[in-house]
């Protein structure tokens, strides 16, 4: 061998002597090819133009079975959709694993494309090298050359043995782009999808040394083995292969089948010379792996199979077959085991109907315990012209022995001009063993049955013939398994094809051989167009969950190219729905120039549900005048474990129309949904369409084999019309069974007793409601649920009444149907059709035989133009509350168990008891904010687990409710979770089942509030969650970066009784707020779109949650704007936590618009009611009265009144004039002493600047005056342009005002050098009855913590009892650069702490210690102080000297400063007026115009301040903005919002970045924003644990 290499020239040979293999490289390669032919042993060409254009191989000095030495890398790259992404470049890559490296290697020859590195398109590449071990990293790089030499990549998909590794770039390699570097490190990531594991095996095909013994059609090998069977693997590649004389070597991959038994070989009969004469097959197989991974196996452990062959595989020569089955020898040709070639006798039977026979290339596979056949074509007949009808056709099969026989797949090739073809049988046999019968009896057609073309055949029972084909139907159709393909093309430029379409399912031993996807049930005319969705039903038999599935077209037709996005398959026999994605081109000028995809399920996108059993349907026409039709009739099955839901009979099939014709007898096998061992009854109706649409049926039976394949068969009489026009005009009718009998497989009958229900007549009387136009004349329907079932939907035809549902007028109707027990439920509906089509119901009675009434209270509008525009309702018995409902309808659903209790029909599935949740579960409120872009929203399933330490919940799904289904670009959504309470949430895990690239989904930011603890935990992510972008992960685990704490809040059942007086119900939001001792909560809003329903006489419970107010007081109760006014009996509140309830009676009717205050039922707690006289003054200035409209708000010692319309003055018919005086009266109950006011206008008409001097509010029981002064403008124009004035009242008696409670801080620093700061520093008490929010005390201007002195501060804050410990520490100060300010601690001597007013006593805190900023290194920045010493408060302190006393009860206002940011973006800025409120821990703002003057507000990019003079709201938790929509540029993108109290102060940033806008983002003109919370570093808050000295 070298002397020939010696003779090449450029040629070099190099041997590696220390190692057992062989390299051998072309140095110039463009001039030279060389063919060695003993290298290794597989003979390969070193040329770029031939093969697979390599010009290095390695080879194993060890030749025999050197192939499976080596690993096959199957490399694909992906070129990026962006313009210019191709390039023109030598490209190569170089594979690292754990045990080594390729060494650089360029890639020259692609696998089916020619131009490489295209835009949009992906290379694929095989590469054979020993083995690297695990795949660590990869480098991809060009050289640069070529005019269009600048590369966009956009990942490297790298399969090994069954194992995927994906390694994403998403980056430019260009000197000219992004960071101009030309080559690049990739790191793989992990995929979800898990290919199948497959097994090396080196394939030796020896083509005869006779005359034209070679080929060049395209040859393929199947093996089969212990294990099973292998996929059909095709040999091909860029050599002229199976030439004369000559051994072709190839390595295969495929699934292990174990020891191999025989083989099959063939070709697909194409090219000039096809004709093939094949010697022998060796084949190599290894057993015993090397590394995990399957990549590797053990050379020692191959073994070694011989295939003698020496026949032709010609149509001319032999037999005529073009594919042989081998069997498995040794070299000495001894069998390996005991198969043997038989030859199986099939004769097909084509039936005796008209237009049975066809014309097109019939093809069959037939299937046993060892195996199949392979797809053979029926080709010689006995007779010439095949498959005629009534004829038999004999065929002879020749194949390794199948065993006993199972099935027999038959399927047509669609093609000739007669192709419909209608199959009776077909019968197998072999000589000295029993014929084996296979019925049929279908079309095999497109436009006949249901449009297959393809037929799966269970073998007859053994003994059975045709003549017992009927008895054995249900058997039969009990083998098969029907799957529902949904096949989705994707919505891209071209995307549809019109090329034929194949399928192949696998499962996990058999396949359902290739399925031509040529009968569509969704699209009849043209399947496969872009955006579409096809649905196919294909029936396979013995393939069970599909593994993976391959996918191909022909590629014939103009637009033959096709891009696939997914696969859906349902399996209802199995309850699963797997979905299997691709997103890829099928073309061989598209993508990676392939017509055929294998495909994978997405495993975490499989769907469950209950699973379905078959059934034989029968259903007898009667055999009267006019009794078939041709409408669509449907069943409904109830069992003792649910109901079947409807079930169309011969949905799907072609011939439907002739089904359901007089007399006749019609057979169904449909898979329904298990209902349990028994079924109780059958609803059996039609939906009344088409000409002949009226049916009489006598009788419906239904049977169904049980695990043991005995037949249970029900027995419903019917006999009786279907029909508007007869009877009673229903169209649907309960059958109940009059006979049950099991069948053994044996033959033995056995009656069996089930619990039977009985037939009742309920009586319906529907009252029209007295309101003008309350009639219709539209269609009505009905359905009523009771714990027994359900009545199906009846149409209300037939009452007394000619005129039905006219206005104030009683219909009657009757529907028969089995008894339904406790009726819990009634659905409602008109169709909308005719003029006067709008409907007011008031009510609906149902009355069974014994005369039980059950009333359903209704008063509303059935309207799509009136009311909420709802033409269904949903409507619930008087009397039964909601619990009772659900607990009724779970059990009902969960199926018919019958008991008799007293004589009376019960369902014991239906517990009395409502369900008891989980005490210890809580709630937590998951708001996700998703990426503004268009493409990052996703209509994947998302779910979260939150995490505390060690502790985690379970997976939590985020349900969408109302009309969202997926998570929107741009938009906050919100979600509540229930879980146990973990503590402090440390980090979260999102994730979804996204399995399409454009179900990626970017997640911009997650917030997580825990309202029992008043956390809200702040995540960023600003990423992908995606299988194409990014990481390519699906799951991210995510930490907090802030907690904003916002105090707690307890739970809190909240039941509602509406009174039982007409028109008491509503379906306006009710907005309630709740009042204690303690204070009030904010406005609750109970909405009717989330399934809470206000209705006449009926009590709904409904989940709040409240802040600890004390005992509670009294509740506002208000209609937000509706349909309905409302009248209330009770309120009760429930706290969860200590069981506690307060009782709300009410008489009175709340109005739209409009709210009242209810006070608790307590003699201890009793709120009288008093008229309150509002007098207003207006100022004697100018041009100082308004005409706006006027509020006002009372805030007293009990709560607040509420907000005031200042309407009707008492005094002045034009009011708010100058210099007058106003009175208005409000009966209202009782606040107590009136502290404060807040009173505003709407500045809605041209004079409505107005300057108020003062108002006066008198308490009419005790002649009280409240003077409460102004002297200020509320103008847009005028002052500081506020509307909204907070007034404090001047004339408190002095018991009334009380200093602050809280507590007195001195802070002493020591006289050390540099012991001072310029930061803040903060504390936080703990005492006997709690510990305190962390105080921060503000070293403003750096005036604080100086060198040797002592600094006072009040920490308003309710009582802790005994102080025994403090926590004390350093916080950066706003302002100051931590990282440049040189002074980063401070050295604190000690803390005094008095609790004020009335403390006679302080506790000092001795701390001597230094303080450090977090995170500097080696010091701690907290110190946690016990109690030193007690002592008296001295009043002379310096501290105290210096400093003011600590404020008392409300004397003076303080004003916020708020600075409003529009965002950097086009168009962000806005013309609305917009409004805002804060919200503290002691109260609210109200909404306050934000209005100024001389320039544009609120435009892009600039910062709008504004001031807002309010009584103190102490610590703010949130803020609501919001704009009115008005102008012409009204839409607004908002950055941020800063609020500081000029007076203390504090500053509260709130992020926002949001659109405020109808469209764009949440879609909504208001945004709650949270501030920025205490910072989390690395997973941790930023406060440590207790450090103690």
């Amino acid at each position: 061998m070298l002397s020939e290499l010696a003779e090449v020239l450029y040629v070099m040979v190099a041997v590696i002597l220390f190692v057992p293999k062989m390299v051998v490289r072309v140095v110039h390669e463009a001039l030279y090819k060389y063919y060695p032919e003993s290298i290794g042993q597989k003979s390969e060409w070193l040329a770029d133009d031939e093969d697979d254009g390599a010009i290095v191989r390695e080879a194993f000095v060890d030749s025999e079975a050197a192939l499976l030495r080596t690993t096959l890398y199957k490399i694909k790259i992906k070129t990026g959709d962006v313009f210019s992404a191709g390039t023109d470049a030598d490209v190569y890559c170089c594979l690292y694993g754990d045990k080594g490296n390729t060494g650089q290697i360029k890639l020259r020859e692609a696998i089916h494309t020619k131009n490489k590195f295209e835009r949009g398109r992906t290379d694929t590449f095989d590469l054979e090298r020993e083995d690297l071990g695990k795949l660590e990293s990869l480098t991809i790089g060009h050289d640069g050359t070529g005019p269009s030499s600048g590369w966009y990549l956009d990942s490297v998909e790298i399969e090994i043995a069954g194992d995927l590794f994906i390694f994403p770039c998403e980056k430019w390699l260009s000197k000219h782009e992004d960071d101009g570097v030309i080559e690049r490190d990739l790191y793989p990531v992990e995929d979800s999808t898990k290919y199948l594991a497959k097994v090396p095996y080196q394939v030796e095909l020896t083509t005869s040394d006779i005359t034209s013994a070679g080929t060049n059609a395209d040859v393929f090998v199947q093996l089969y083995g212990s294990e099973g069977k292998g996929e059909v693997v095709n040999l091909d590649n860029k050599s002229d292969n199976f030439e004369r004389g000559q051994v072709d070597t190839f390595k295969i991959e495929c699934r292990d089948v174990g020891e191999v038994h025989k083989l099959r070989v063939g070709h697909n009969g194409k090219g000039a010379q096809s004709g093939w004469h094949l010697e022998k097959i060796v084949l190599y197989r290894a057993t015993q792996k090397l590394t995990p991974h399957n990549a590797r196996w053990d050379k020692s452990s191959v073994k070694k199979y011989y295939f003698t062959c020496n026949r032709w595989l010609a149509r001319s020569e032999d037999d005529g077959e073009i594919v042989r089955e081998l069997i498995a020898t040794d070299e000495n040709g001894e069998p390996i085991n005991s198969a043997e070639m038989i030859t199986y006798t099939v004769s097909v039977h084509t039936s005796d109907v008209s237009g049975a026979g066809t014309d097109c290339n019939v093809f069959a596979t037939l299937y046993g315990e060892n195996g199949d056949s392979g797809e053979r074509s029926l080709r010689k007949s006995d007779n010439i012209n095949k498959f005629e009808r009534n004829q038999v056709d004999v065929f002879n099969m020749t194949v390794v022995d199948l065993g006993a026989l199972s099935k027999v797949k038959i399927r047509h090739d669609d093609s000739g001009s007669q192709s419909a073809w209608h199959c009776s049988h077909l019968e197998v046999a072999v000589e000295g063993q029993p014929t084996r019968v296979f019925p049929c009896q279908r079309w095999l057609a497109t436009d006949e049955d249901d449009g297959q073309i393809s037929r799966e055949l269970a073998v007859l029972p053994e003994g059975m013939t045709m003549a017992d084909a009927g008895e054995a139907n249900l058997h039969l159709a009990k083998q098969r398994t029907m799957y529902h393909v949904t096949v989705y093309t994707g919505d891209l430029f071209g995307a549809g094809t019109d090329a034929d379409v194949f399928l192949q399912l696998f499962g996990a031993s058999e396949d359902s051989g290739a399925i031509q996807l040529k009968s569509c049930k969704s699209n009849s005319i043209n399947k496969f167009e872009r955006d579409a969705k096809d649905l196919f039903y294909v029936e396979c038999i013995d393939v069970g969950n599909i593994e993976y599935l391959k996918v191909w077209t022909d590629g014939a037709g103009v637009g033959s190219d096709w891009f696939l996005e997914r696969i859906s398959i349902d399996i209802p026999s199995l309850g699963v729905k797997r979905t299997f994605p691709c997103e890829e081109w099928f073309g061989k000028n598209e993508s990676d120039g392939q017509l055929e995809k294998t495909l994978y399920p997405a495993v975490d996108a499989d769907k469950s549900y209950k699973k379905s059993t078959r059934w034989e349907i029968t259903v007898y026409t009667s055999d009267i005048r006019h009794a078939g039709t041709d409408a669509e009739v449907y069943i409904n099955m109830f069992g003792n474990k649910g109901r079947s839901g409807r079930i169309v009979l011969g949905e799907g099939l072609k011939e439907r129309d002739d089904f359901f014709e007089r007399a006749s007898v019609d057979v169904f096998t449909p898979e329904i949904p298990d209902i349990g061992e028994e079924v109780l009854k059958l609803q059996v109706g039609h939906d009344g369409k088409g000409r002949g649409d009226g049916w009489h049926c006598e009788k419906v039976v239904a049977k169904c084999l049980d695990e043991e394949n005995s037949a249970v068969t029900y027995t419903f009489p019917c006999g009786r019309w279907l029909d508007k026009e007869e009877e009673d005009g229903q169209l649907q009718v309960d059958l109940l069974p009059e006979s049950v009998v099991k069948k053994t497989a044996e033959g033995e009958e056995t009656n069996l007793d089930v619990a039977k229900l009985k037939n009742e007549q309920y009586t319906i009387k529907v009252h029209t409601g007295d309101k003008f136009g309350a009639g219709t004349d539209a269609n009505c329907y009905l359905s009523l649920y009771g714990t027994l079932g359900d009545s199906g939907e009846r149409q209300l035809s037939k009452s007394e009444h000619r005129d039905k549902f006219q206005r104030n007028q009683t219909d009657t109707f009757t529907v028969e149907c089995a008894e339904l027990g406790e009726i819990y439920k009634l659905v409602l509906r008109e169709d909308d059709t005719n003029v006067g089509a709008d409907w007011f119901v008031a009510s609906v009675l149902v009355v069974d035989s014994n005369n039980n009434e059950t009333e359903f209270p209704c008063e509303m509008w059935f309207s799509k133009s009136k009311g909420d525009k709802k033409i269904k309702r949903i409507l619930y018995p008087k009397g039964m509350t909601m619990d009772q409902i659900e607990a009724a309808e779970k059990g009902a659903k969960k199926g018919i168990v019958v008991k008799e209790v007293d004589g009376k029909i019960t369902n014991e599935n239906v517990s009395e008891e409502p369900e008891v949740k989980d005490s210890t579960d809580i709630k937590y409120v998951v708001t996700i904010e998703t990426g503004p872009e268009s493409d990052m929203g996703t209509d994947a399933d998302a779910y979260i687990v939150l995490k505390s330490g060690e502790e985690s919940s379970e997976e939590l799904s985020l349900y969408h409710t109302g009309d969202e289904e997926e998570f929107k670009p741009g938009r906050q959504q919100e979600f509540e979770v229930e879980f146990k309470d973990i503590g402090d949430i440390s980090s979260i895990l999102i994730g979804h089942n996204g399995v399409l690239a454009s179900e990626g989904w970017f997640i911009a930011n997650v917030h997580v509030t825990v309202p029992t603890t008043g956390a809200r935990y702040h995540f960023p992510c600003q990423r992908w969650l995606a299988r194409d972008r990014g990481d390519r992960k699906l799951v991210v685990e995510f930490t907090p970066s802030s907690v904003q704490e916002f105090g707690s809040l307890v739970p809190h059942i909240m039941t509602v009784s509406t009174a039982d007086v007409e028109d008491a119900g509503t379906d306006s939001d009710v907005l309630i707020k709740v009042f204690g001792q303690s204070g009030s909560s904010e406005q609750i809003t109970i909405s009717s779109n989330n399934g809470v329903r206000f209705i006449r006489a009926m009590t709904v419970n409904v989940p709040i949650e409240l802040p600890d107010l004390g005992p509670l007081t009294r509740i506002r109760a208000e209609l937000a704007e509706g349909s309905n006014n409302w009248l209330f009996d009770k309120i009760t509140l429930k706290n969860s936590d200590s069981g506690e309830e307060f009782i709300f009676a009410n008489s009175e009717w709340i109005e739209k618009g409009s709210s009242i205050d209810v006070p608790v039922q307590s003699e201890d707690l009793q709120t009288d009611k008093v008229v309150y006289k509002v007098t207003v003054q207006t100022s004697d200035l100018f041009a100082c009265g308004t005409d706006a409209n006027v509020f006002i708000i009372l805030y007293g010692e009990t709560g607040d009144s509420g907000t005031l319309p200042l309407k009707n003055s008492s005094t002045n018919t034009n009011k708010f004039e100058r210099n007058n005086t106003d009175e208005f009266e409000f009966p209202l109950l009782s606040l107590g002493l009136v502290k404060r006011v807040r009173i505003w206008h709407d500045d809605s008409s041209v004079a409505s600047s107005w300057h108020l001097a003062k108002v006066t509010v008198t308490d009419s029981s005790s002649g009280q005056e409240f003077i409460f002064p102004c002297n200020k403008w509320l103008s847009s124009r005028k002052d500081d342009k506020n509307l909204s004035r907070d007034l404090l009242c001047e004339n408190l008696p002095e018991e009334a005002v009380q200093a602050k409670e809280g507590y007195e801080i001195i802070v002493t620093v020591s006289n050390k050098k540099e012991s001072g700061t310029n930061h803040d520093i903060w504390v936080s008490l703990e005492g006997k009855s709690g510990t305190s929010e962390k105080l921060q005390l503000k070293n403003n201007a750096g005036r604080f913590f100086n060198k040797a002195t002592s600094d006072l501060f009040f920490f308003e804050c309710g009582d802790l009892g005994g102080i025994t410990h403090l926590r004390v520490g350093l916080a950066p100060r706003e302002g100051v650069d931590a990282e440049k300010d040189a002074i980063k601690q401070c050295h604190l001597h000690q803390v005094t702490v008095n609790r004020v007013p009335g403390g006679v006593t302080e506790q000092v805190f001795v701390c001597n210690h230094w303080l450090s900023l977090p995170g500097t290194p080696g010091r701690k920045s907290y110190r946690k102080l016990a109690v030193t010493s007690t002592q008296p408060v001295n009043p002379d302190h310096p501290a105290r000297v210096k400093s003011a006393p600590p404020p008392s009860a409300p004397s003076s206002l303080t004003t916020y400063r708020v600075d409003v940011k529009t965002a950097d973006k086009f168009a962000a800025g806005t013309d609305a007026n917009v409004y805002i409120t804060l919200f503290g821990k002691t109260g609210d703002s109200g909404k306050q115009a934000l209005v100024g003057s001389g320039k544009n507000l609120f435009e892009r990019n600039e910062l709008s301040s504004f001031d807002l003079e309010l009584t103190d709201l102490g610590r703010l938790v949130k803020i609501r903005i919001e704009h009115d929509n008005s102008g012409l540029g009204a839409s607004w993108c908002l950055d941020h919002v800063i609020v500081t109290n000029v007076t203390s102060g504090d500053k509260y940033t709130f992020p926002c970045s949001q659109w405020i806008d109808k469209k764009k983002g949440n879609k909504e003109l208001f945004r709650v924003l949270w501030p920025e919370g205490r910072k989390v570093e690395g997973g941790e808050l930023e406060e440590p644990a207790d450090q103690e000295e």
